[in-house]
């Protein structure tokens, strides 16, 4: 897969979950279920791990420039 693709999906992935799915369960209400830059850094530790790309470790400062620029 395209880095960018992967990357594409851990930001919509964080973001679906941190705003609509994990609010309805009401369960996981703690780091980092509850926070989007948590999430997306073990996701993307995760990721690294699995696909051995570099470019992956970045996702995390993506997410939170598009929090900061869209909220």
């Amino acid at each position: 897969m395209d880095n960018f693709v992967i990357m594409l999906l851990i930001i919509t992935f964080v973001t679906t979950w941190v705003d609509y799915a994990r609010p309805m369960i009401n369960k996981l209400d703690f780091k980092p279920f509850n926070c989007a830059f948590c999430l997306s850094f073990w996701i993307s530790i995760l990721s690294f791990v699995l696909f051995k790309e570099w470019v992956l470790l970045s996702t995390p400062f993506f997410i939170r420039i598009i929090e900061r620029r869209l909220l």
